[in-house]
């Protein structure tokens, strides 16, 4: 393509011609190679960016199903005590111990302790269940999940949320 006269660009200053040519169809043919190179770029990026990209793995980091809630002293007698972050009641009557989870047999929605009560309530659809987990109103098609506890060597209390166990399991320190 012939540069004509009237392509060339002149300085403002000096009326001296600038060395290149500057048209629409220059430009528009830059942006468009830019673009292009940008979302490659950001591509690229994305696919080798550390932890989110090709390299790293697709896993879940979940904690431990098995945990230490702590000695059985530590647990007020005839209390529920909620463990929030790990989603299970620890329910103490007298000596016996009891893990219940806090997830409703219906829906999956959070239950709360009534210490008026003393019942577990699901505020979703209004199922609820005794202290000992049993249902008895509502929709929930069966008890709370039991989760199995024991006392390690050093005299902790552990549940394992990976086993779950029948209703009338308890632990007796």
């Amino acid at each position: 393509m012939e540069t004509t006269e009237k392509d060339k660009c002149y300085s403002s200053e000096t009326e001296e011609r600038i060395w290149f040519s500057f048209s629409r169809r220059h430009f528009l043919s830059l942006a468009g190679w830019g673009l292009l190179f940008a979302a490659m770029g950001g591509y690229l990026v994305r696919f080798f960016w550390f932890k989110h990209g090709f390299f790293y793995p697709k896993v879940l980091f979940e904690l431990s199903p098995r945990f230490a809630v702590g000695e059985p002293k530590s647990f007020a007698e005839n209390s529920v005590t909620k463990l929030k972050s790990r989603r299970v009641f620890i329910v103490r009557d007298g000596n016996s111990f009891k893990a219940l989870s806090i997830v409703c047999t219906h829906l999956g929605c959070a239950v709360e302790f009534s210490k008026e009560k003393n019942i577990f309530e699901c505020p979703c659809h209004g199922s609820k269940y005794y202290r000992n987990g049993v249902n008895f109103a509502g929709p929930a098609p069966r008890p709370l999940d039991h989760y199995e506890m024991v006392l390690d060597d050093i005299g902790r209390l552990v549940v394992d949320k990976s086993k779950v166990v029948v209703t009338e399991t308890k632990l007796i320190v």
